[in-house]
């Protein structure tokens, strides 16, 4: 819908929608579309509970800007280098809050499940992300995406976004 003052509106389906573009793009390891899901001045961090539930700034990986992530992507596709793997991302049902101005807090539980060619499938990162999405433009954005996971450990494995 459209942006009345400084409150946003938007649709539930506009931000099932997004959502569904969002992991689409990242299981098809389309990395560098990436970053286009986020404003240019956003804030992306991945972190362990106890560091987010305390107001710790210290993340496990952590990007203040597009061109962060960019930079991120850059590295997983020209100088890292690591097994073939595949990702799968099973996010869970949507809690959509109030806009807070031009913010709409989404919340859902996630669950990244690794497959290297040759190995079992194993869990990756089990938790839950806390975003606000604004819109720019005609489109919705993410301005901020903490994904917090639940275990006091992560597998060094997590190289591709959540």
């Amino acid at each position: 819908m459209a942006e009345t003052g400084t409150k946003i509106e938007v649709t539930r389906q506009e931000i099932e929608d997004f959502y569904s573009d969002y992991y689409e793009a990242l299981d098809k390891l389309q990395l560098e579309d990436w970053p286009e899901f986020f404003v240019e001045d956003c804030v992306y961090r991945i972190i362990p509970r106890e560091n987010y539930e305390r107001n710790f700034r210290l993340a496990t990986l952590g990007a203040e800007s597009r061109g962060m992530l960019r930079d991120r992507v850059m590295g997983l596709i020209k100088t890292q280098v690591y097994a073939p793997r595949y990702y799968r991302r099973f996010p869970g049902p949507l809690k959509i809050r109030a806009a807070e101005g031009d913010e709409i807090p989404v919340e859902h539980n996630l669950l990244m499940v690794q497959t290297l060619v040759d190995q079992p499938s194993e869990i990756v990162l089990c938790g839950r992300c806390y975003d606000r999405l604004t819109r720019s433009e005609s489109k919705l954005l993410l301005k901020r995406r903490d994904v917090v996971f639940d275990s006091e450990m992560i597998l060094n494995s997590l190289i591709y976004p959540a």
